[in-house]
């Protein structure tokens, strides 16, 4: 069995609270918001993650859609997080709605987004708590 690895790097600027990540030829801006000492040029890395897991539900119904015979025209997935007062670093709750323009049936559309969740790597790997390692720890 193949195994893809994927790479990304985050950098830190000269400015606290902004962070640059790179995957291949793409670039990404995280901030903070003004409120919370940044400058608000970029998301916060738990609005990236609810953005990855967006995409990831949107390219698996683009994808399996035909094989499923569930055809739209268009699909909406507002993402929200909940944070747990007690552990402001615990990210409590994901949720996710879906608003599709199709001709197919309210049920066909649920077992359609059931379908997604049960196959979005992004949505598995929040659910099931994917290990972090770290590899090295290296100072100049």
């Amino acid at each position: 069995m193949a195994v893809t690895v994927y790479k990304a790097t985050v950098s830190s600027t000269d400015r606290p609270h902004k962070y640059i990540a790179h995957v291949r030829d793409f670039t990404m801006t995280f901030d903070e918001p003004r409120e919370n000492g940044g400058l608000n040029e970029g998301m916060r890395p738990e609005e990236a993650i609810l953005c990855s897991l967006g995409a990831c539900e949107d390219i698996v119904a683009g994808t399996f859609s035909k094989a499923k015979k569930f055809k739209y025209t268009s699909l909406y997935l507002p993402l929200s997080w909940s944070k747990n007062d007690a552990d402001e670093n615990q990210i409590s709750e994901i949720h996710m709605s879906a608003y599709f323009r199709t001709p197919n049936t309210k049920k066909e559309a649920k077992d359609f987004v059931e379908f997604m969740e049960n196959t979005c790597p992004v949505r598995d790997n929040l659910a099931n708590s994917v290990p972090i390692v770290t590899k090295s720890v290296k100072t100049e």
